[in-house]
This record gives C-alpha cells, sequence and structure tokens, in this order.
C-alpha cells in the first residue's frame, strides 16, 4: 500500500466506507455525463438495490454526487468542491493499474472499524 499518494489515502478514509462505495464511485467517475439511479447502479455493480440506493446516499452526501429528482432519485458524480474532484480523479487514475491496493484499504479501515467496536465493549480486569 506504500504506493498509494497521502491524498488518496486521507479522501478514502473520508469517503469510502465501503466497496460498493468505492465501485460505484469508479463506474460513476467512468461515465461522468450519466445519470444513476439505484437500479442501474445495482445491476450494473451486481449488488442489491438498497445496497446501490445507501452507497449513493452516502456518497451525495460526502458532497461527491449531484442529486435530480425526476419519477426516481438519480445521482451523478460532481463533486462540489475542485478538491473534492482533484482527490477523487487521482484515485480514479491510480485504481485502475492496481484495483486491490484500493479495496485491501477499504478492507482493512472496515476491519479496523468493527475490531475498534468490539473493543469497547471488551470487559478487562482494570476496567473493574
Amino acid at each position: 500500500m506504500s504506493d498509494l499518494p497521502p491524498l488518496v489515502r486521507v479522501f478514502m478514509a473520508d469517503h469510502i466506507r465501503t466497496l460498493a462505495e468505492l465501485q460505484l464511485l469508479i463506474t460513476c467517475m467512468d461515465s461522468d455525463d450519466r445519470w444513476w439511479d439505484a437500479t442501474a447502479a445495482a445491476r450494473e455493480l451486481g449488488i442489491s438495490t438498497l445496497a446501490a440506493r445507501h452507497a449513493l446516499d452516502h456518497l451525495a452526501s460526502r458532497n461527491l454526487f449531484d442529486i435530480r429528482i425526476t419519477g426516481d432519485v438519480r445521482y451523478q458524480f460532481r463533486p462540489g468542491t475542485e478538491e473534492l474532484r482533484d482527490a477523487a480523479q487521482i484515485l480514479f487514475d491510480t485504481y485502475r493499474p492496481n484495483p486491490v491496493a484500493r479495496v485491501n484499504l477499504v478492507a482493512g479501515a472496515s476491519h479496523r472499524s468493527i475490531r475498534d467496536c468490539a473493543d469497547a465493549f471488551r470487559i478487562r480486569k482494570h476496567d473493574r
């Protein structure tokens, strides 16, 4: 993972929680003029419509997607700031040659957060 630029590490830590979010961001950036609904995103990624909607909503809440409401809610990659666009573009540019490093970063963060949550409920001798 040493090949990851620090900006990508920070961007992913701040904006990407799941593999579905990462894949969806990359997919939407690859066709940045397209508007996506949850059904189309789910079909493209091979995930449930509910998982796609959660991923789209999360990315929109992180100021990465524009939202248009028609018969359904549609999303388009359109970051709210140039800094977000630049960071997402660096992620996009470095994803294709080494997607495993990006996936591992998401998986590692997810694993750490589960461990941190479990540790919060661990009873230790010195806690009594």
